[in-house]
């Protein structure tokens, strides 16, 4: 779906390609027309990338809609003002029945109390409900909602390690039975590659002596260069 983390142009030239690659990530895997855009968010130095269709991408069943993919990418440059970053995604299946969310993963860079990056399921089990009444009778400070298990968050890996649109789509097609076209594994690994050696970019930026001592022991000669900027992020790291 993204670049391997090159450096961007600008913003706006940064957040059109990636609109593009995430449209051919798309049509590579799911049936069907969409069209992806970037468009600027109002008052903010950000894009947004998603379907130009509000209601988002239908996902079909036996060529039956079921349900709608909804995409929304939120991009802006990083600290260094050099790189693409997501700041924030949010993409959630939605029944076409009631147009309610089955499953949402969600991502802010700037998260509170919540996850970075988290799954939000919208289903009920009786026994988790139970586990989390007697957890409300105790502490009603820590669980809130005790028989809505959609208000949990539940951590998947933080700003580096989070799941992409691609290990979303695999889950569709392979898990949820979500019509797919021909040679959609190869598009959706394809993209997968790409993304997680864009996270190892941006995660290596943030821990340059750690990588350092890495190469070194494998036989790498590595030098710090004058003047080059290693101060090490370790906010990515302690954050859930």
């Amino acid at each position: 779906m993204s670049s391997a983390g090159e450096p961007a142009d600008s913003l706006e030239a940064a957040s059109a390609k990636f609109a593009t690659a995430v449209q051919e990530t798309l049509d590579g895997v799911l049936p069907g027309e969409r069209e992806i855009i970037s468009r600027r968010a109002p008052d903010l130095e950000r894009y947004v990338v998603g379907p130009q269709d509000r209601d988002g991408v239908l996902l079909l069943v036996g060529g039956e809609p079921l349900a709608t993919l909804s995409l929304s990418i939120y991009l802006s440059l990083d600290r260094s003002g050099t790189f693409l970053k997501t700041v924030r995604s949010d993409m959630a299946v939605k029944s076409t029945l009631d147009r309610t969310p089955l499953i949402r993963l969600d991502y802010r860079a700037d998260m509170g109390r919540a996850p970075a990056s988290h799954w939000q399921v919208h289903a009920e089990r009786g026994a988790f409900s139970h586990l989390l009444a007697r957890a409300h009778a105790v502490d009603p400070s820590r669980v809130k909602k005790p028989h809505d298990l959609s208000s949990l968050h539940i951590p998947v890996g933080g700003e580096r390690f989070r799941p992409c649109l691609e290990d979303l789509l695999q889950f569709l097609v392979q898990e949820c039975g979500v019509d797919s076209k021909d040679g959609w594994l190869e598009v959706v690994q394809r993209g997968r590659e790409l993304w997680r050696h864009r996270q190892l970019r941006a995660t290596i930026r943030d821990a340059q002596e750690e990588t350092a001592d890495v190469l070194r022991g494998l036989g790498w000669v590595v030098e710090a260069a004058p003047g080059v900027d290693s101060e090490e992020y370790s906010p990515t790291f302690v954050r859930w």
